[in-house]
């Protein structure tokens, strides 16, 4: 198999400049801003306190700080509407359990925000045992 002179000096071309390329594309570094999660549930329980305590690994793990912002109410359809609406950037998130799923199903209007599409943004809470 021979290759063409043209197609060498294409792929000569590229190598010599994809150094270029590789240092001129560099990402901005996540967080650049602190981390907001929003809890649809009431202060105090346990949806509150897990948030409490993930949202304190964030902050030692990702070196920003980490609020956590309880929105109640409508079955937990204000604090993921808020989620849904925020900025798509990652620095808003959603801690999301069984009562998002319950409210999903029974609340089917056509203003209802549409939680799939959001996915990327929602912590996933599951009680444990201790819980009531």
């Amino acid at each position: 198999m021979t290759i063409a002179r043209r197609r060498l000096l294409q792929l000569a071309a590229g190598i010599a400049t994809l150094p270029v390329l590789v240092s001129t594309a560099r990402a901005e570094t996540y967080p650049a801003r602190p981390i907001r999660v929003i809890v649809p549930q009431a202060a105090g329980g346990a949806a509150d306190i897990s948030a409490r305590l993930i949202g304190q690994w964030l902050s030692e793990r990702l070196g920003q700080p980490c609020t956590i912002e309880n929105r109640p109410g409508a079955g937990g359809n204000i604090g993921t509407e808020a989620v849904v609406t925020s900025a798509p950037d990652g620095h808003t998130l959603l801690l999301a359990g069984s009562f998002n799923a319950i409210s999903v199903i029974s609340h089917r209007s056509p203003g209802s925000c549409e939680i799939r599409s959001s996915w990327p943004c929602i912590l996933p809470f599951r009680p444990g045992p201790w819980s009531s």
